[in-house]
C-alpha cells in the first residue's frame, strides 16, 4: 500500500532536471571589471526608485542595464577624464573609509563602484569619496538612468 502511495505521488509531483551549471564566463553586465580602463557602477531599487549598473569605459563609452534594457551611449570625455583621474586618486576602493548612515529600508537606496577588482563600500554615506559620488551621479544622469524602471521587454 505505502509504494502506491509513493508511486502516485511521484506521478504527480513535479519533476525537475539536472542543475545547469553556469556559464564559464558571466554575462557583460555581470562581470566585474578588473581593468583600469572599466569601471561599474552600482545603484540599488528602492521602493519608489529603479536601480541601475552602469559600466563606464575609458573611451566615453557607458552601457547602462536599468530594467532589462540595456543602452549604450557615449558620454562627456571630460566627464569621464575626471571620473576615472578621481578612481585612481582614491586608491583601492575597498578600502575607502566611510560612516555608516541611517537610510529607510524601503526608501534607502546604496551607491557602489567597482575597479580594478575592488568593491567600494556604500559612498553615499559620508565619507572621503564625495569627488567620485558627483562623477557617478553625473555619469548615470548622462548615460540615461531614469528615476522610474524602464518597461520590461514584453511590455513594450
Amino acid at each position: 500500500m505505502h509504494v502506491a502511495i509513493l508511486a502516485a505521488l511521484l506521478a504527480v509531483l513535479p519533476t525537475y532536471g539536472p542543475m545547469v551549471a553556469p556559464p564559464a564566463t558571466p554575462p557583460a553586465g555581470m562581470r566585474i571589471p578588473v581593468s583600469p580602463d572599466e569601471a561599474l557602477i552600482l545603484k540599488s531599487n528602492s521602493t519608489n526608485t529603479a536601480g541601475y549598473r552602469l559600466r563606464v569605459s575609458t573611451d566615453g563609452w557607458t552601457t547602462l542595464q536599468q530594467g532589462d534594457v540595456p543602452l549604450r551611449k557615449r558620454v562627456s570625455s571630460a566627464l569621464v577624464k575626471r571620473f576615472f583621474a578621481d578612481l585612481r586618486a582614491a586608491g583601492p576602493l575597498d578600502r575607502i573609509a566611510i560612516r555608516r548612515c541611517m537610510k529607510s529600508m524601503s526608501f534607502g537606496t546604496t551607491l557602489q563602484i567597482v575597479y580594478e577588482g575592488k568593491t567600494s563600500p556604500d559612498i553615499s554615506c559620508p565619507s572621503g569619496a564625495q569627488q567620485l559620488v558627483g562623477d557617478a551621479l553625473a555619469l548615470a544622469d548622462a548615460a540615461g538612468v531614469t528615476l522610474t524602471a524602464r518597461p520590461l521587454r514584453g511590455n513594450l
